[in-house]
């Protein structure tokens, strides 16, 4: 057993999923557009995760939605212009060390996961330390004892999730140096536009808005 990141998964995610693994083992040649929607979903649903549904609970300023809003749009056009840019042409036989990836991290619905299906990698013991001891603080009323803790781990969770789910597979296969520079500046934007929702809005909640908060993503730790 390992210490995991596990994002549950929607209906709309599994199905693309499976979509995907099915047509590149049966080496279908619409796989493209099969990992292309299923990008697709997968940033929709970590979006939602981790912007959409905090901004809902926390009672925000008009100033902090609109950093939000940026931050949903910005990730979410370059995920989508991005993925679609450096996958579209790639075959079935280039897709193989991605479906692998792909295969990893979906961690079908069963009884060692509550028969709920999730999109799941592995995170070090260190960083898993630090994130549960920032939720039981939460949890406890205290949050705001250490807040640096609970914005740092938020911020080095935005930074696995780019890392390890959405980089992790373009890294499999060939990219120019005109997108790949493209790839660049759309995950540097991304991942400053995350920071910065955690850095404004976090700074802002209180004890109770943090247990709140942080109480929506206790549950993404895991053992698999």
């Amino acid at each position: 057993m390992q210490n995991v990141v596990a994002i549950p998964a929607n209906p709309a995610l599994v199905n693309s999923t499976e979509d995907f693994i099915h047509a590149v083992e049966h080496d279908r040649k619409d796989s493209a557009e099969k990992f292309i929607h299923m990008a697709d979903h997968l940033t929709d649903r970590i979006i939602s995760l981790f912007l959409v549904e905090p901004a809902n609970m926390a009672n925000l300023s008009g100033g902090q939605k609109k950093v939000i809003d940026f931050a949903v749009s910005t990730a979410g056009k370059a995920s989508s212009m991005l993925t679609r840019q450096i996958f579209k042409k790639v075959t079935n036989a280039e897709f193989a060390p991605v479906l692998a990836n792909v295969k990893e991290m979906y961690w079908a619905a069963g009884d060692d996961n509550g028969n709920h299906p999730y999109i799941a990698f592995p995170v070090e013991d260190a960083f898993a330390r630090d994130f549960q001891k920032a939720c039981e603080m939460c949890a406890e009323g205290r949050g705001t004892e250490d807040l640096a803790l609970v914005t740092r781990v938020m911020s080095e969770l935005s930074d696995k999730i780019i890392n390890d789910v959405f980089l992790v597979n373009t890294k499999e296969v060939k990219i120019g140096f005109v997108t790949q520079k493209a790839l660049n500046v759309g995950v540097d934007g991304s991942r400053k536009a995350v920071h910065s929702v955690n850095n404004k809005v976090l700074k802002d909640l209180n004890d109770a808005e943090l247990k709140g908060y942080m109480g929506h993503y206790a549950t993404l730790l895991m053992q698999r």
